[in-house]
């Protein structure tokens, strides 16, 4: 082989290993960025879990107070607004919102509440809303 003959071979090499480490690394930037994004969108999907959970457990126990035989429903059909708390999730919003159907049971008029809890957490596009159904029903307990 003549020496003249090789010579730029090495030049070539170099820019073809730079360009692939090049798409390497961008590829790994991606990845990572994608691993960035779902993690906040999980955080903000579990604080808003977990602010709907609360807002429920709230107007449940206003609905049914310790030490009380029967349910309070003037505690029901209203709208809660918890926008003070829902900044303890930063969340934007947490709204509760509680309707009561009476029915009879054994002949005995009951009711039952439905709780729809809303909350609204993270911001742009990020943002995370979750939503909450509960259902209860008045019951027959003798405290001792």
């Amino acid at each position: 082989m003549f020496y003249s003959r090789q010579r730029g071979s090495a030049l070539v090499v170099s820019l073809f290993i730079i360009t692939v480490m090049g798409a390497f690394a961008a590829a790994m930037i991606r990845i990572d960025w994608s691993g960035q994004d779902t993690t906040a969108r999980e955080v903000f999907s579990t604080r808003a879990w977990y602010a709907v959970h609360s807002g429920n457990e709230i107007v449940l126990s206003k609905l049914f107070p310790l030490g009380q035989t029967a349910s309070d429903p003037q505690a029901c059909n209203q709208m809660y607004d918890f926008n003070t708390q829902a900044e303890l999730f930063s969340c934007q919003t947490l709204q509760v919102s509680c309707k009561t159907q009476s029915y009879k049971e054994n002949g005995q008029p009951a009711n039952k509440y439905q709780l729809e809890s809303t909350a609204t957490c993270g911001n742009g596009q990020f943002t995370t809303t979750r939503t909450q159904e509960v259902w209860a029903k008045d019951l027959e307990i003798a405290l001792p």
